[in-house]
């Protein structure tokens, strides 16, 4: 003869224990509404247990128990390696951009140092290629405009 919902349900307990005493325990039938009516309230009181030193526990009648902030703190662990996993997966995909950007310019342009200039020759001055507009600074120039 299958269940019910209704008598699956009665069939739980929700408990909650602090350093081995139970200070709640309360029938399914009864949290069902409460889960119905306050769900943000009872989503901070899953998270806060655990944080206040807490256990929530779900037991059937048949003694198997599952502890709720295990499995809150496994949904938490899976959702941060998702994330983990998407910001490497992004990262990857900016640095594979870079290098495609910079592939056009094999020598790259190091920092503090423009237009392709190297330390050595940074004073000479290279010719602008045809069609190409140039503006090149002299530093020592202080002439005012």
């Amino acid at each position: 003869m299958a269940k019910t919902f209704l008598d699956e349900l009665t069939g739980y307990r929700v408990k909650v224990e602090k350093d081995g005493r139970e200070i709640v325990n309360v029938p399914g039938i009864l949290v069902l509404p409460g889960l119905l009516l306050a769900p943000k309230a009872s989503l901070i009181g899953m998270v806060a247990a655990p944080l206040l030193g807490c256990s929530v526990h779900l037991e059937n009648d048949e003694g198997r128990e599952i502890d709720m902030g295990k499995a809150v703190k496994d949904a938490a662990d899976t959702v941060a390696d998702t994330a983990a996993t998407a910001a490497r997966s992004v990262r990857e995909e900016i640095e594979k951009a870079w290098d495609a950007l910079s592939a056009d310019d094999p020598e790259g342009c190091p920092e503090g140092q423009e237009n392709g200039e190297d330390e050595e020759d940074a004073g000479a001055q290279e010719a602008p290629e045809e069609n190409e507009p140039r503006i090149h600074v002299n530093p020592e120039d202080n002439e005012k405009v």
